[in-house]
């Protein structure tokens, strides 16, 4: 990654632009990757771990709902790390198929693949995942009262909104104030290069 940084380093430096601070944003951007590169591997760590407590702690194995509620949580938490791998900001493998304004347009589009999961695909988790813990409480509440049941069942649901709703918000507001100029930056430099 560090040539495609130089490269376009380079190319902004010869055309002479004024107000913009290229270092900074290469800075940014290697600071973006750290970050999503720590997040994917939390992840990808989580899936195994959540899956074998849900499993091996829980009696949801021993019913159909159980399984079903298992599958749903594996299929959602694989889903979100195959949308972080596909944002993830990278080293261009072969730098000869590529120019910077491909290079640029790649970052580009990873970068606003970010934003679209805070704000689109999140919300399918969270969905799938409320649904996923209704169903397991099906199975794990069958014999307590209808009463007991249904409080379970609102409490869990509200639990995980309120949670998803904080959590959205915060990934909105860093994705704002730290992505959303990346971007922009981003997309001048671009523009330059096209002109």
């Amino acid at each position: 990654m560090e040539t495609n940084f130089n490269d376009i380093q380079q190319l902004w430096k010869s055309q002479k632009a004024v107000n913009f601070d290229i270092s900074g944003l290469i800075q940014q951007m290697k600071a973006t990757e750290k970050k999503q590169k720590t997040e994917w591997v939390i992840g990808l760590a989580c899936v195994p771990i959540t899956i074998s407590i849900l499993v091996y702690a829980l009696p949801l194995k021993d019913s159909p709902l159980g399984i079903i509620t298992l599958l749903i949580i594996s299929f959602g938490m694989g889903w979100v790390i195959w949308l972080n791998s596909k944002s993830l900001l990278g080293q261009v493998e072969n730098a000869e198929r590529y120019n910077q304004r491909d290079y640029l347009e790649e970052q580009i589009q990873k970068l606003n693949l970010r934003g679209k999961i805070i704000q689109k695909h999140m919300i399918t988790y969270c969905v799938l995942l409320a649904l996923a813990i209704n169903l397991g409480y099906l199975a794990v509440l069958a014999p307590l009262s209808l009463q007991v049941r249904l409080g379970a069942h609102v409490g869990a649901t509200l639990f995980i909104a309120v949670i998803m709703w904080f959590t959205l918000r915060k990934k909105n507001k860093k994705f704002e104030a730290e992505s959303r100029p990346m971007i922009r930056q981003l997309e001048k430099l671009l523009n330059e290069l096209k002109n």
